[in-house]
């Protein structure tokens, strides 16, 4: 039990760092953008701010929140057991997991806490996995072919070179992370493979150094950890088994709110500039978003704090008035991050208390 006690209080503090460093930084270049672009203009800008388009940024902000909530639950559905998820706590496991990515660098708490969250509500670590590698993959691979398109299409784009060489990293890194999960769900037997060399290992005497107790203890212990891997990689085979029986409108759906996620997402971008009053080019401006949120989950740092606000500011000054853009970029963080967070860790402390 102390032990245990232990754990969870590393884990407490390893995310109160994650989320200190995060906002220290995000909110640190949020500023210094918006005053070295502060204008008189500034001022009148934020006093004719059309408080309507806010109204429907919000709208779209807890719009993300069915969106997920639905895709969540379809995957579930599509596991092929009784077993099901609310809607409503499919939201908080969509909120877990943004908050601990968010928090961590790398977004490397994204899977981890999402698996944890559904294990919280029923399902074992095996179908969890299922359920957030799919969910990953669908991810990727839109993700995947949409900066394909984008490099295809937009090659005389002025894009900053830091910027445009990261962009084509995440892309050459999200392609590759696509096609390891599809061959994880496609073949899952390749992890009991790995699982038997690794129970070969684990014959062998865990502590040569030890009493003969020690090693007796070890070994025991490992040999459980051996078999409680093997029950879940067999839940996760079945799981995927599953998955590869999806009907086509399943797919399609899962697909489709997948595509509206993002597309809501993105859309929060134009809906600030216009509540700022600019003429907006709709297709530019997510694209340009879309840049940020394919690299983002590749810089080292909490939720790419620090990073993306330089970088959003880099791509929107070429059609976003200086006057603006600072405002713009504080909103658009406002609405695409902080308020995520906020309600996230609000969902975090709720489920780990539970």
């Amino acid at each position: 039990m102390q032990r245990r006690d232990c754990m969870e209080n590393k884990t407490l503090s390893g995310w109160k760092k994650g989320l200190a460093i995060s906002l220290a930084l995000s909110i640190t270049a949020a500023l210094f953008v918006f005053f070295i672009y502060f204008e008189e203009d500034t001022l009148l800008s934020i006093l004719t701010l059309r408080a309507d388009f806010l109204f429907w940024a919000c709208v779209l902000f807890f719009s993300l929140w069915l969106i997920e909530g639905l895709r969540i639950k379809l995957l579930i559905a599509a596991l092929g057991n009784e077993k099901k998820i609310s809607l409503v706590d499919a939201v908080q496991v969509f909120l877990v997991t943004f908050f601990f990515a968010s928090v961590t660098p790398f977004a490397a708490g994204e899977w981890p806490a999402q698996i944890a969250a559904l294990h919280r509500k029923g399902f074992s670590v095996g179908e969890a996995s299922a359920v957030t590698l799919t969910r990953a993959f669908l991810t990727k691979l839109i993700f995947t072919i949409t900066a394909l398109l984008f490099l295809l299409y937009n090659r005389e784009e002025p894009i900053p070179a830091f910027v445009n060489k990261v962009f084509i990293y995440a892309v050459c890194v999200s392609f590759s992370l696509s096609f390891l999960l599809f061959i994880l769900l496609w073949r899952p037997a390749l992890l009991e493979w790995l699982l038997q060399k690794l129970g070969g290992r684990s014959r062998s005497d865990p502590f040569p150094e030890g009493s003969k107790e020690e090693s007796a203890e070890g070994g025991s212990r490992a040999k459980k950890i051996i078999k409680y891997l093997k029950d879940e990689i067999n839940k996760f085979s079945l799981a995927t088994s599953c998955f590869g029986h999806w009907k086509a409108g399943t797919l399609a759906a899962i697909l489709f709110l997948t595509v509206l996620f993002w597309f809501c997402f993105l859309s929060i971008g134009p809906i600030l500039l216009m509540g700022l009053n600019m003429p907006v080019p709709y297709l530019k401006t997510l694209a340009w978003q879309f840049v940020v949120q394919l690299i983002l989950p590749y810089i080292p740092l909490p939720g790419g704090s620090g990073v993306v606000e330089l970088a959003l500011a880099g791509l929107f000054k070429f059609f976003v008035p200086s006057s603006v853009l600072g405002l713009f970029i504080i909103a658009w963080r406002f609405f695409t991050y902080y308020l995520l967070l906020l309600f996230g860790g609000f969902a975090a402390l709720t489920s780990l208390k539970s």
